[in-house]
């Protein structure tokens, strides 16, 4: 080892590259909040995909360190227990540490209905038979390694549940009982030595349990909650982790429990309020939130970075589950740096600097200076594979996220634990380049993609990823006053490195993959369009000539929107360049609808959790784009599309927000985290610039590109000239304004400022009347569809409250809420009806009879331009129940909210929505029936 690499690892702990994240302000985080709890992800039949080694189906929930995917129903359920430290240390494999196993036997053949609710970072189980439901609520607790799981049981007898502890292969591990404990000791090779080892302590909390091998017995009474409590802890946590694990539950009671639950919460409202986006697709919007949970699941400071597969290790897990070096592995922490979850970057820089030693000993070996990395490498200095596959641009790939993460954040501590890694990496190109008779430094053999065959000359993505290393290494040696003599080695090599490789492809220039070799290759992969993104070499304040080539690419580049590898840096890198936005945005929305699984992961063959990044950053960039080091607001958005966004960061650790209504930009404000100049393009074109610092106005700028000083903890806030504060204020806290073009979707929380009903208490006479449904009560005239704030919401504080009283027979009341008319919803082919209900009974309303479920006779109901009505067409809710308000009678439990969808394309495909409706219909009511509506959207 090498005394730069001995120095350096002495003080690589996770805590010592733990960045800090930025701090978002107030609207920001009320924003994120409430458009994220919209979000879940809704199983009506148990997840299939948990057998493939690759990206599974299943509800998924995590705490950086510890993955859980839940697996089956509730007669046979399977948590399955995944750990981002559990690699063999004989194979370098990641491998499963273990299983829960769930089982109430006399449920089986019981409905099935889970919900992920991303906001709270929690499954849900509703699993009823006949007049039993036993309901289930799990998740990962974000501060500690615990699992938990409450069920609670409503009607019938008692129930017995088994919850059986197993190997990460299924079958018995080693037990033994502490107290209450039931302990089961893994580990995550049977060959060889120094293999990761860890405890599952279990017991649970309320009902009687009794323990027997490996299983506890819990007898469960109809009426009651009991709680699972499961500790999860590795030798790679303690030295005691066998103590430790039981020493975490072995005392809990139900308020330990609480309290947990509590810091649980309070770090992912924490988590969500660092950023957010609000689109009018709310399919990619939705995506969007769903790829950032996925990122905080995966990846937290102070813990072993996720492999290919992240902590969801079902079984043996394929390409080993390792860190994969020629994109896979660098490509989901982009998602961490313009999302400003920066936090979640800590992890990604141990196990390349552990990696350093043998990354110099194979360089050595192969007669070069600096570094070679291997295509595949494991945490604590190893490697399940040490071919290059013709590769020597591993280690440079792996420095762009050092790099950019520099760049974002201007972070001196940050950079000065990667700078040695990052040093040995260029010492590898200054010595690795030639030069050629023009003064040009050319890469030799360095293959794009994995063996293609020699010669290879002039890799594009090889020549983007050595100019970002040059940058970067001379940016932090410059913040560190460290090199001043090999700093101007690096702008020397930086200048002078070839240019980027050009072919003709039916009849366009076009970016190719090598300029003697590969050449052009449409294969799925984006490699030709990777010098762009990640290699940020190419952008909007490039020439010309260089960005038409760029756009030729991506065009070209046919089989890349849903291409095995390409999607996790295609789509950023077509906005870059300013790609047709709205192709960009409508196949974002194909990555969402159709490439994604219920649990929000985008899914395409070969790929892992780097498709965390194929929403984040594709979206981000057409939002913002600054890696050029000019701000640009809405640099790729689609004319006459409205948009908002939140505390998203820019080059030099500032936080930007801004919002887009009718093509026109209402503001822009930035949060300057490290101070220096704030530079940015006019949003306003030919217009001064009323710029506001820290609340006092500064007076005007003006020109096409603006630059202001700003020192740390500045706030500035700009709009055009004459903009009183008061307005940027009020426009900051405003929600999505409705689109001045056809409308592409619909929602609405019930907020104010949110789009409000057209009507309110209204029967809707052509759409379906009312008959024999009188007032609930109280003086009002007749049945009510109306907002109420303060009452009961799903979120927020407002909803649509709905009552009224069936009596004669027939009994039905179709209220209209909004009109569409003036601009139809399309439907299309692939829209979705969402909301949420919450019906009451007796027990909430006394003006609903007891033993009444008159209340879930209710739906929202759709009046198309042609006159036909969504409860006509047939169509069926998420559960096979027809959306009739009749046919939901029964299948909405009372005094909960209840989440309901309708496929709208499979019944009323290229329809489009002329009014919505809130109906009543049940043919043998009687008495009043109320309850609330809320976050209704169609998109």
């Amino acid at each position: 080892m090498s005394a730069v690499t001995a120095g350096l690892l002495v003080g690589a702990g996770l805590s010592a590259i733990a960045a800090q994240p930025a701090l978002a302000d107030t609207v920001t985080a009320n924003e994120a909040t409430r458009i994220v709890s919209q979000y879940t992800g809704v199983w009506t039949t148990p997840p299939t995909q948990l057998g493939n080694g690759e990206t599974t189906d299943a509800p998924l929930l995590g705490n950086g360190n510890v993955g859980v995917a839940v697996g089956g129903s509730i007669n046979d359920q399977t948590f399955y227990l995944g750990k981002n430290d559990f690699f063999s240390a004989a194979g370098h494999a990641i491998e499963p540490l273990g299983r829960i196993v769930v089982a109430a036997p006399s449920m089986a053949g019981a409905g099935y209905h889970v919900v992920q609710n991303i906001a709270r970072a929690q499954v849900s189980g509703t699993y009823t038979l006949g007049a039993v439901t036993l309901a289930t609520t799990s998740w990962v607790s974000a501060t500690q390694n615990t699992f938990v799981t409450q069920f609670t049981l409503t009607g019938g007898s008692a129930q017995n549940i088994s919850i059986s502890l197993q190997n990460g292969a299924g079958g018995t591990p080693t037990v033994s009982t502490t107290g209450n404990d039931l302990d089961a000791d893994v580990a995550a090779d049977t060959s060889g030595s120094g293999n990761p080892v860890a405890r599952i302590a279990a017991r649970t909390i309320g009902d009687s349990q009794s323990v027997s091998g490996n299983t506890i017995t819990l007898t469960m009474q109809p009426g009651t909650s009991s709680t699972l409590v499961a500790a999860i802890e590795s030798d790679n946590d303690s030295s005691t982790y066998q103590a430790t694990a039981d020493s975490m539950v072995g005392s809990l009671a139900q308020s330990d429990v609480n309290t947990l639950l509590a810091a649980h919460e309070a770090w992912w409202t924490s988590y969500w309020s660092q950023s957010y986006v609000e689109i009018p697709d709310k399919s990619v919007e939705k995506s969007w939130y769903g790829s950032l949970y996925l990122l905080g699941c995966v990846s937290r400071s102070g813990d072993y970075a996720p492999g290919l597969w992240g902590n969801w290790i079902p079984q043996a897990m394929n390409w080993n589950g390792d860190y994969h070096t020629n994109y896979n592995y660098e490509v989901p922490f982009y998602a961490a740096l313009s999302t400003n979850h920066i936090a979640q970057m800590a992890p990604y820089a141990q196990p390349v600097l552990q990696y350093l030693s043998a990354g110099e000993a194979l360089a050595t070996a192969d007669g070069y200076q600096g570094v070679l990395y291997p295509v595949g490498i494991s945490p604590n200095g190893t490697s399940a594979d040490t071919n290059l596959h013709n590769q020597k641009s591993n280690a440079a790939y792996l420095a762009s996220d050092m790099v950019m993460e520099y760049e974002y954040t201007h972070d001196a501590t940050y950079a000065a634990t990667v700078y040695p890694y990052l040093k040995q990496v260029g010492l590898f190109w200054q010595n690795y380049l030639t030069l050629d008779s023009t003064g040009t430094y050319d890469i030799d053999n360095d293959a794009p993609q994995e063996d293609d065959a020699y010669p290879q000359t002039n890799s594009s993505v090889s020549l983007a990823l050595v100019h970002l290393l040059f940058q970067g290494l001379t940016d932090m040696s410059t913040a560190l006053n460290e090199d001043a003599t090999t700093r101007t080695t690096w702008q020397n090599i930086n200048s002078h490195l070839a240019a980027q490789p050009t072919t003709t492809v039916n009849g366009q220039t076009v970016l190719s993959e090598t300029s003697q070799g590969a050449g052009f290759v449409n294969d799925g992969n984006d490699v030709d369009i990777q010098p762009v993104y990640p290699g940020s070499q190419i952008g909007l304040d490039s020439s010309s000539a260089l960005l038409t080539d760029a756009r030729n690419t991506i065009g070209q580049l046919t089989n890349a929107w849903n291409g095995g590898n390409a999607p996790g840096t295609f789509y950023a890198a077509a906005a870059r360049v300013g790609y047709n936005p709205s192709t960009i945005l409508s196949n974002l929305d194909d990555e969402a609808t159709n490439e994604s699984y219920d649990n929000m992961a985008v899914h395409h063959s070969g790929g892992g959790i780097e498709n965390i990044n194929v929403v984040t950053s594709g979206l981000d960039e057409m939002l913002l784009q600054s890696f050029q080091n000019d701000v640009k607001v809405f640099a790729d958005w689609p004319a006459g599309t409205n948009a908002r966004f939140g505390d998203l960061l820019a080059y030099g650790d500032f936080l930007v927000s801004s919002s887009m209504v009718g093509n026109s930009v209402q503001y822009l404000q930035a949060n300057s985290q490290a101070g220096g100049n704030f530079v940015l393009s006019n949003p306003w074109p030919g217009q001064n610039v009323e710029v506001y610092r820290n609340g006092t106005d500064t007076g005007t700028v003006s020109g096409s590109r603006i630059t202001i000083a700003t020192s740390v903890g500045d706030t500035l806030e700009l709009a055009p000239a004459g903009t009183p504060l008061a307005t940027i204020t009020t426009e900051l806290g405003q929600t999505l304004a409705a689109d001045t073009t056809t409308s592409t979707s619909f929602s609405t929380g019930f907020e104010s400022g949110q789009t409000a009903p057209t009507w309110t208490d209204t029967v809707d006479t052509s759409g379906g009347g009312d008959n024999n449904v009188t007032a609930l009560c109280c003086g009002v005239a007749g049945p009510e569809a109306g907002v109420r704030t303060g009452e009961t919401a799903h979120t927020g504080n407002s909803s649509l409250m709905y009552s009224g009283s069936a009596d004669g027979s027939d009994p039905h009341a179709y209220l209209k809420v909004f009109d569409l008319s003036g601009s139809p919803l399309a439907i299309g082919s692939g829209k979705t009806l969402g909301y949420w209900i919450y019906p009451q009974s007796n027990a909430t309303s006394p003006y609903v009879p007891a033993g009444s479920d008159d209340s879930s006779c209710v739906a929202v109901d759709l009046v198309f331009s042609d006159g036909s009505t969504l409860r006509d067409s047939g169509a069926v809710d998420e559960n096979g129940n027809g959306i009739h308000p009749a046919d939901q009678c029964g299948h909405l439990t009372l005094d909960a909210w209840n989440h309901v969808t309708v496929n709208l394309g499979t019944d009323n495909a290229n329809k489009e929505v002329d009014r919505i409706l809130v109906g009543y219909d049940q043919p043998s009511g009687t008495g009043g029936y109320r309850g609330y509506i809320d976050d209704l959207s169609i998109s």
